[in-house]
């Protein structure tokens, strides 16, 4: 029998087409929905917690809720133990885990695609259980409008620029705030050939950016109304040129000259109109320098890198298609789209078919996004992936990123000496290179060690020095690294006047582009509210609740913890109780400690 668990929209069970019957109440949803959703077995304390506090028994309340799922459930799936795990049967599809694994396609065709979790379900339960369900609506909504905007790119990369103006205006829906679903928008109504309904959606953002947001959009969204990519009869003749003007592009990018790398790279990627697997590669460069070149330019490298995959993939250049693959992997790293980051990386490492130096990126990426959500022990273990891979290579750039980004894992466990040791190395191979565009990451975090362990002095210069130096290279995330280091500085030193503009600022840096990383904006946001509650500043509750919003909606746990355990300390009901529910789902001292 095929059975199918609905937890989007209004939620139900259907076999094999035909509605199971209803489980009596409520509170079934929310048990099977609190069990599905954790990524480990839910104890049943837990529940009776969230759920149940009130009940006369509440032990005996959760036992005949669970025998009420189970008459439903037939023998769709298992829901047994202490603590409850959820085994589904080979024919048991959930919603939930087709928003959250599935394809853009296979989660679209879902009926309770783009409802909120368990809508419409009231019930009597604890304040923490609503924490719990408005973090997990959050979470939801992201993955469906990065699904939304997969969807689009996908379309307008095909050429069907019609479907992607219709994708586009559901993504501008679920998240009117967010300046790239306007941009993808704009975008494919260009490509639609509607450039007067292209400029009035651009001002229509304009105007409610400053009504709501108080700020412009960034220059991203004016640029999309100008198409980029030439016709091919404006690019390169012979496949020999081609390939030269990529190697150029590419040599340039790394120098960091990427201006000339994006318009010698463009050229490469009009032509020639005979050879798929070139001009596949030539547009997968030309994504990827758009990606790493820090200008507000993902929306159009991502049309380009889903028009390289799927040309790649027609032709049988696997290798363009797992580079094409591995950056849109990047980007969902970037913006916080962790399924759809597993998705892309994974399809990246299986095409790649053993190539050790993508493997080292790879790795090295799902190392930083599973850290992102305090995955710690997977992320240690692609962290380190990734510097064997790229020593056995000699990739010395894999090598410094992949070091930074272990540096940092151990600098948020607070295993400082094993921090500083990765750090340091970072710094040194950056160096040796001439990496001056990164070298401002690992430079912040080893300051932030140095402040952890009381050599103000020595975090002060450091501190400064990665702030120049990300200034110089105009990158908006190191800057605010750096800032945020400079404002726990001022605050050690008492100057509270001081820290509060600098950890102010800190946010606010990243958010000057629309495709930086959003794990440093929340990382950043996190240290305001923690010197805002401790000072009892009448501002707190606000920044509490926008990193709260923030972090959950992404999935990223311990920033979400910390949201709770700031909201605790503010006298947040259920706050306490969503925290400690957290807790071992994180599994960090540093946190559990705090």
């Amino acid at each position: 029998m095929d059975t199918t668990v609905s937890l989007l929209g209004s939620p139900g069970i259907t076999v094999d087409g035909v509605a199971a019957p209803r489980p009596r109440g409520s509170k079934p949803w929310a048990v099977l929905a609190q069990v599905i959703l954790s990524d480990r077995s839910v104890p049943r304390a837990r529940l009776v917690d969230l759920l149940f506090e009130d009940a006369e028994d509440p032990a005996a309340a959760l036992r005949w809720t669970l025998s009420q799922l189970r008459r439903t459930l037939g023998l769709a799936a298992e829901l047994t133990g202490d603590p409850l795990s959820w085994v589904p049967g080979a024919n048991t599809v959930v919603d939930v885990d087709v928003l959250l694994h599935g394809s853009w396609r296979q989660a679209l065709a879902l009926p309770g695609f783009g409802s909120a979790l368990l809508e419409g379900v009231t019930m009597r339960a604890g304040p923490a259980f609503e924490l719990w369900l408005m973090a997990e609506r959050r979470r939801l909504a992201a993955t469906t409008a990065a699904l939304l905007q997969e969807a689009a790119h996908d379309r307008l990369a095909a050429g069907v620029p019609a479907e992607a103006v219709q994708l586009a205006m559901r993504l501008v829906a679920c998240e009117p705030l967010d300046e790239r679903g306007h941009e993808l928008l704009v975008r494919s109504l260009v490509a639609a050939g509607e450039h007067a309904e292209a400029a009035a959606r651009a001002r229509a953002c304009e105007e409610l950016f400053l009504r709501e947001l108080g700020r412009s959009p960034s220059p991203a969204l004016r640029a999309a109304l100008r198409a980029q990519s030439p016709p091919a009869s404006a690019g390169l003749r012979s496949r020999s040129a081609v390939l030269a003007a990529i190697e150029v592009g590419t040599s340039a990018a790394q120098a960091g000259a990427y201006d000339r790398a994006i318009d010698v790279l463009r050229q490469a990627a009009g032509g020639p109109a005979d050879d798929d697997e070139v001009t596949a590669r030539a547009l997968a460069a030309l994504g990827a320098v758009l990606v790493h070149g820090v200008r507000g330019s993902d929306e159009e490298a991502m049309t380009l890198l889903h028009r390289a995959y799927g040309m790649a993939k027609r032709c049988g250049a696997a290798e363009v298609a797992a580079r094409a693959a591995y950056e849109l992997g990047v980007v969902e790293t970037l913006r916080g789209h962790y399924p759809r980051m597993e998705a892309w990386l994974g399809e990246a490492t299986e095409l790649a078919d053993g190539d050790e130096r993508l493997t080292a990126w790879t790795n090295l990426y799902a190392g930083m996004g599973r850290t992102d959500q305090a995955r710690y022990d997977d992320a240690e273990a692609s962290l380190r992936r990734a510097i064997e891979a790229a020593n056995r290579v000699g990739d010395r750039r894999a090598r410094a990123y992949a070091g930074a980004g272990l540096g940092r894992l151990h600098l948020l466990r607070r295993e400082l000496g094993q921090a500083r040791q990765v750090l340091e190395d970072a710094c040194v191979v950056a160096h040796d290179l001439g990496w001056t565009s990164f070298l401002a990451f690992p430079q912040s975090l080893l300051a932030e060690v140095d402040l952890l362990e009381g050599r103000v002095d020595e975090a002060e210069e450091g501190l400064d020095r990665a702030y120049a130096t990300a200034c110089h290279v105009g990158d908006p995330c190191w800057e605010s690294y750096a800032l945020r280091g400079r404002g726990l500085v001022a605050a050690a030193r008492g100057d509270d006047e001081t820290a509060l503009e600098l950890l102010r600022e800190a946010p606010r840096a990243s958010r000057r582009l629309p495709d930086t990383h959003a794990w440093v904006e929340g990382y950043c946001l996190e240290a305001l509210c923690a010197f805002a509650v401790q000072r009892s500043l009448p501002q707190a509750p606000a920044w509490v609740q926008e990193l709260e919003e923030l972090a959950s909606r992404r999935g990223m746990r311990e920033l979400t913890l910390r949201a709770l355990l700031h909201e605790a300390r503010l006298g947040h009901p259920g706050a306490h109780a969503s925290a400690q529910a957290l807790l071992g789902a994180v599994g960090n001292p540093a946190v559990t400690s705090a």
